[in-house]
């Protein structure tokens, strides 16, 4: 009988032991209310400069949501391929 019942807590304990941080985490979320990072928009405001590189990458982005619509495509090779083109150009 003691064997059952130190193999059940043996048990119970592997199965909770990875899911203990993650309880732990989620209490310590709620309970710290941390303000988080500014948004990204908040760096024009701040002063900081977008490279060019990033200021392509921001015109492109909704030129591939209206050609996702328009021509009804998806996924990553398709968007890489995209990207290639508005980039260059």
């Amino acid at each position: 009988m003691l064997k059952h019942i130190l193999a059940a807590a043996v048990a119970t304990a592997l199965v909770a032991a990875p899911l203990a941080p993650a309880f732990a985490q989620a209490t310590t979320e709620k309970s710290d209310k941390k303000p988080k990072k500014p948004a990204k928009t908040s760096e024009k405001k701040s002063g900081k400069k977008l490279s060019a590189q990033q200021q392509k990458m921001k015109d492109c982005a909704p030129k591939w949501a209206d050609y996702k619509k328009e021509k009804n495509v998806k996924g990553r090779a398709e968007y890489r391929k995209f990207m290639g083109t508005c980039l260059k150009g």
